[in-house]
Order: C-alpha cells, then structure tokens, then sequence
C-alpha cells in the first residue's frame, strides 16, 4: 500500500511539490515527449497530409530497417513504411493498407496485392486480373535457367513464371538493375535490341497461359573495357517486366564490364 503523506505541520507548499513530483514520476517520459519532438518528413509527410485522421499523429521519428533498408515511422493510428524495394510508401492499420504508389493513394487490404506490386506470397490481386491482359509483376515469378560462358561472355536465360489461372501477355523488352548486397543500385546500362542481339527478329506478342512460361536472355561481358581494372560482381539482379512499375528480384552474381553493360533480348516464347 502507498505511504500516506501526512502534512500536519508541513511548511508551506511542500505537500504540492510532492504531489507534483509524484505525478511526473508516475507518467512515463516517452508519452511526455512523443507528440512534441517527433516529425513527419519527405514522403511520409506528403502521405500524412493526403489522410492525416487515417494516419493519426506521429509517436517517434523515423527508423530505418538494417536488413531491409525500409523506411519506418510508428504513429497513433498505425505504421508508415518506405519501401526499398519499390520506392513506394503506405501507410497501415494492421488490417489494411493506404499505399502512395504509381497510380496515386490506394487501399487495400493487408492480405491483398495490387497489380502493379510485387507479390511473392502470391496473394490475391485487386481487381482481379482478365484473361489477356497484360502480365504484371503481381502476378509473377522470375527465375534463372542458366548461364553459357565462352571467350568472356556470358549469356543468361531467364523465365517469367505466369502464376494465374487465366493467360497474359508480354509484348516488348524487359528492364534491369545490378544490385550490391545491400540492395544498393550497381552502375548498369540495359542495351534492348542492339549488341549481342542485333540480329534478332522484333518483339511480338507472347501469349502466357496459365501456370505457364516466358523467356528472356541478357548477355554482359566479363573483360573490362577501356580504363577499367575492375568490374563490379552484383548480389542480385532487379528485373522489370515489360511496361511494368515494379521489378523482381532474384540472387545472381553477374560481372558486367563496359559500365555494367547489359544487352537484353525481348521476351520469347518459352521453348
């Protein structure tokens, strides 16, 4: 039981700084402090001001992620988050989400995709996806096939994986990034229907069924070029699918000379 403060014969006053003293002892610092010297900046104060009662007021600042590199800030309502991976950010409740992403602010739920994002849980996607449309990142895997080498090249065959239950449909060239092992970006310049693949017919239309395939190849070499001495070795390699916003990524060690040369061929029917 707490020691009963008697003021009989108290000096003046003392039985307030007491009462005082107890009450800020009582009341823990950080919920003091949390609404006066945390900040919203950058892009997750452009997403507040978009829902500022859906995101509520800040209770620290800004944390950043070791492993992912993510961007993160708690608040009242929730957690904003920046995505590395993506360069998109949200906002969530822990049963859905409010994302600021390429076709503007969105909502969704937490166990759902949307077609432009990456899905490798393959969760379901909003709004659903239509037989022949265009295949999107949500809707797909990437893998490597292999890799030849010879006489300081190296050719690459990749495949996107169709993970829907109806077709979709490539049509033209897909992006790349050489990444470190922090997921950092390595200089690379993606050369589409020229170099290794000068004599390849044009893109066409390649239709993907279901649970189906698509290939692609990427050529770089292994020799540096000009006053190069090194070339820098990449962890992982980010792919665009053709016409998309947002790449996959799987791990893959490519040396490629030339300033990160890359020459990239369309996407092929999967032979």
């Amino acid at each position: 039981m707490p020691a009963i403060i008697s003021h009989k014969g108290s000096p003046p006053g003392v039985l307030v700084r007491v009462l005082v003293a107890l009450a800020l002892w009582l009341v823990p610092a950080p919920l003091v402090n949390a609404q006066s010297t945390c900040t919203f900046a950058l892009g997750f104060a452009a997403l507040h001001d978009l829902i500022p009662n859906v995101v509520g007021a800040c209770v620290d600042n800004e944390l950043h992620d070791a492993q992912t590199g993510d961007a993160l800030q708690q608040t009242t309502n929730g957690l904003l988050v920046w995505r590395k991976s993506d360069n998109w950010t949200a906002f969530t409740d822990g049963f859905q989400s409010w994302v600021n992403g390429p076709l503007g602010l969105q909502q969704r739920l937490n166990t759902q995709r949307f077609w432009w994002e990456a899905n490798p849980d393959h969760l379901p996607i909003v709004p659903p996806p239509q037989p022949g449309e265009r295949c999107h990142t949500a809707g797909l895997d990437l893998a490597l096939d292999g890799v030849d080498a010879g006489a300081g090249n190296r050719v690459g065959t990749f495949h996107f994986t169709n993970n829907l239950d109806v077709d979709c449909t490539f049509f033209g060239y897909p992006g790349a990034q050489l990444l470190d092992a922090a997921g950092n970006p390595l200089p690379t310049n993606v050369v589409r229907a020229g170099g290794y693949f000068t004599s390849d017919p044009p893109p066409t239309l390649v239709d993907v069924p279901a649970h189906g395939a698509a290939m692609f190849r990427i050529h770089w070499e292994v020799v540096p070029v000009g006053n190069e001495t090194t070339c820098p070795v990449s962890s992982r390699l980010a792919v665009t699918p053709p016409d998309e916003y947002v790449a996959l990524a799987i791990p893959i060690q490519i040396q490629a000379c030339g300033g990160g040369h890359l020459d990239m061929s369309a996407v092929l029917p999967r032979s």
